[in-house]
């Protein structure tokens, strides 16, 4: 099966019964087979540190050491094999060996404190220790509260409880006379200082149910309980819950504290006290030290692992400090060491790490753990064709499934043998009816066998929101990102642009050199060949890079962005659209101005430049329009791919139609439309009309000699010179003057642009912010998903 841990006891384990306890850290594995008198032991057991002093008040704790001693007796190892036993019991004679110990037994035994050491942390460093100001005080499992004690906290804070909840798949959300629901009837409930770890057979079951808890989507039926509080909003859950999604696309030209910066400037903790606030760097210094990503943290995303990434994207939403932290997959691509890292930090981080007293919740999706990782769950919600298989505490679930005549086999890791028990066998048609059989089987069993959830309690105050900035502040974090952030890479994404303009544009001037003196009569068309080559033909890489490269390169990073809500649709594309206005502009300065100066055409009056000026003015809105037409087109279509092709179609027939290639004779009637849609039109013919007017070629005719003229004066012959050219006969044969309504000779074609630029700029917002390719994109990552 994709992404099982693969851990199978039996392969790692020998006949030397010395050795079969190497990979066990479970607590009462180990005190099984010790006397009865030991469980009855006067000595008082001392509460664990992570368990507030309310809820020990609440809960009665004065008086449970004997609930916690009948527990340990019904442990999971006792329903294994009684292999355990002999092998414990050949064990027992003989001093206790730590280096038998499992890496869980190291982390809990063994406390490594480096924060006054200045070298890099090696990588088994960095898994077997944790800062100190999340650990607390050293403490031996046996001795404490730990995961696998059932602890009555009824009224232990926060309190969460999902019931009966039914959800629908993407596909048919829209349509609800279908009915098909994803999940079905899905209860449980988990307190503060314990992690819910949720095993599906399909991955889509897991984050539907995790975008359910954190108010990404609302599902059909159901009720969530929050702290007392009886169907708790979308809205209130969304506020509430950091959202450690899978997605983990991160922007890749920014350092780990400056991703982690970022993130904290646009959503901000409550603190839970007024005198207890934490500085931001302080707060950011801790994460990154707890995490391990010290050594890291000048490094650009794009240079760090996929295991820093994803602990990187952990730290970035524990930054908000919420009561409740649910985390999809947070352990895709990595190793073994990593996961018992990674989930060991956030078992410390529910018990209460960092000051906070009440505990938090933590609820993920996991693919099967190994045993030392299983052991660090408190519940389990396993789930099988949108069906509840098992929901309750880790340490009931061997008894559980004992009880129902499917015992654990010896040797072997529960997780991953009860769900490939609940998986559906689609290799044969026999396999599949009898894993059908057997998944139906078991989802009634569990149904009639449950146990109600626990009294919420009386309703109290839903934990605090989270903080977010305004559209102002939003906007100025967004240009400090680009400004300051993602520097230097956006500086030579730019300057690469500047260099490809330059040197398209020197080349443009090299061959249409001094236009005028080359082509004196205009039987050449060489103005009319500059024009078009200017505004249709090389233009085209300079637009690929500035749209197409650009939102492709982003998109991912800003869809994660969005969805972790960190800023708005609207906020970005408004603020990504002024700040890039003006490189934009400057590039196509740079691309304009040296071809424009080396063909000689910027003279239009004896003595006036000022042709020179509304030449630049009308092109850099010409082009402006063309790329915000290409960026709307890639907002509006799904995939960007399709987009620039069509945009590109598009625009091609724009060009054709401009009278240049193809006369506006031989255009069919049915596309003669697209010349009153066309701004290349509109400013081809504007220009044409400004360069061949009379007083434009009369300043730039040079007095040449006309060799078939010859004038004799008196007893000479002399050569005369040569009329000036007919502009006005230049634009009648292309069809670009009309004498009558002089359609193109007034100033209403940069208008015209300008309505053309604010329609084209409002549908890639509209585009955007409705989010016209997210359907699409998710259909992608779905068989993305489905692929083995």
């Amino acid at each position: 099966r994709d992404g099982s841990s693969g851990y199978d006891s039996s392969d790692n384990e020998t006949t030397n019964y010395k050795n079969s306890r190497k990979y066990r850290s479970d607590p009462d594995f180990r005190m099984q087979n010790v006397h009865s008198s030991y469980h009855q032991s006067p000595v008082p057991q001392k509460p664990h540190p992570g368990v507030p002093l309310a809820a020990l008040h609440q809960g009665g704790f004065g008086n449970s050491n004997s609930n916690w001693n009948r527990n340990k007796s019904n442990s999971e190892a006792n329903l294994l094999s009684a292999e355990y036993t002999r092998s414990y019991q050949n064990m027992s004679t003989h001093s206790r060996d730590p280096r038998r110990n499992s890496v869980a037994d190291f982390v809990h035994h063994d406390v490594v404190d480096h924060s006054h050491i200045m070298r890099p942390l090696s990588k088994a460093e960095s898994h077997l220790s944790l800062a100190t100001s999340r650990r607390g005080p050293s403490v031996i499992r046996g001795d404490y509260l730990t995961a696998d004690d059932d602890v009555p906290t009824a009224f232990m804070y926060p309190h969460l409880q999902v019931c009966g909840l039914g959800i629908l798949p993407e596909s048919s959300s829209m349509c609800r006379k279908k009915q098909h629901l994803l999940l079905n009837d899905i209860s449980f409930e988990v307190r503060g200082g314990e992690v819910l770890a949720v095993m599906a057979t399909s991955e889509e079951e897991g984050t539907a149910i995790l975008d359910v808890l954190a108010g990404k989507t609302r599902p059909l039926v159901g009720d969530i309980v929050l702290n007392g509080q009886h169907d708790v909003r979308q809205h209130s859950l969304r506020t509430r819950v950091a959202y450690v999604q899978n997605d983990s696309h991160l922007c890749k030209d920014m350092t780990v504290l400056q991703t982690m910066r970022f993130h904290y400037d646009l959503k901000k903790p409550t603190p839970k006290l007024e005198h207890l606030k934490i500085d931001a760097m302080d707060r950011i210094n801790v994460l990154i030290e707890d995490l391990g990503l010290e050594q890291v943290r000048d490094t650009k995303v794009s240079n760090m692992t996929i295991s820093e990434r994803r602990r990187l994207n952990v730290a970035c939403h524990l930054l908000l400090d919420t009561d409740i932290v649910v985390l999809d997959q947070p352990s895709r691509g990595m190793d073994i060491f990593d996961t018992f890292f990674l989930v060991e930090y956030l078992r410390q981080w529910a018990n209460g790490g960092c000051g906070n007293a009440l505990g938090r919740i933590v609820i993920l999706t996991l693919h099967p753990p190994t045993y030392e990782i299983f052991t660090m769950i408190s519940r389990i919600l396993l789930i099988s064709a949108g069906r509840t298989m098992y929901s309750g505490r880790r340490r009931d679930m061997l008894q559980y499934f004992a009880m129902v005549d499917y015992p654990c086999p010896s040797f072997k890791n529960p997780s991953d043998y009860y769900l490939d028990l609940v998986t559906l066998d689609d290799l044969s048609a026999e396999a599949m009816l009898e894993s059908s059989q057997r998944i139906e089987q078991l989802a009634e069993v569990f149904r009639q066998k449950r146990e109600p959830l626990s009294d919420p309690g009386l309703p109290t105050s839903l934990p605090l929101q989270i903080r977010k900035t305004n559209f102002i502040a939003q906007s100025f974090i967004l240009f400090t990102k680009t400004m300051i952030y993602t520097q230097p890479k956006t500086f030579l994404n730019w300057l690469s642009l500047i260099i490809l303009s330059v040197s398209l544009s020197l080349i443009m001037g090299a061959v249409f050199w001094d236009i005028p003196s080359s082509d004196p009569q205009l039987n050449l068309n060489d103005r009319l060949g500059y024009h078009y080559s200017t505004m249709c033909v090389v233009t085209w890489p300079i637009l690929l890079i500035l749209t197409l490269m650009e939102v492709r390169r982003n998109r991912k990073t800003v869809e994660r962005d969005i969805s972790d809500d960190l800023y708005g649709r609207f906020t970005y594309i408004i603020t990504k659209t002024i700040v890039n206005i003006f490189p934009s502009l400057f590039v196509w300065l740079i691309y304009l101005v040296p071809s424009y100066s080396m063909s000689g055409l910027y003279m239009q009056s004896t003595g006036n430049y000022k042709g020179f000026y509304i030449y630049l003015g009308v092109m850099l809105l010409y082009l402006s329009c063309v790329q915000i037409f290409i960026i709307a087109f890639i907002y509006l279509i799904p995939l960007s791919n399709t987009a620039t092709f069509i945009s590109s179609i598009v625009l091609t027939t724009f060009f054709f139609v401009n009278g240049y290639v193809i006369h506006f004779r031989d255009v069919a009637n049915y596309t003669k439309w697209l010349e009153y849609l066309s701004p290349n039109v509109w400013l081809f013919s504007y220009l044409l009309n400004r360069e061949l007017s009379p007083e434009a070629v009369t300043s730039s005719f040079p007095m040449t000699f006309c060799k078939s003229k010859q004038v004799q004066r008196q007893d000479i012959i002399v050569q005369a010179s040569c009329p000036p050219p007919n502009g006005t006969q230049v634009l009648v044969n292309y069809g670009l003057y009309d004498q009558k309504l002089q359609f193109y000779d007034y100033g209403n074609v940069p208008i015209a642009m300008l309505v053309f630029y604010v329609t084209c700029f409002v549908v890639a917002c509209v585009a955007f912010v409705v989010n016209c390719r997210s359907s699409s994109t998710k259909r992608k990552d779905r068989s993305d998903t489905n692929k083995p």
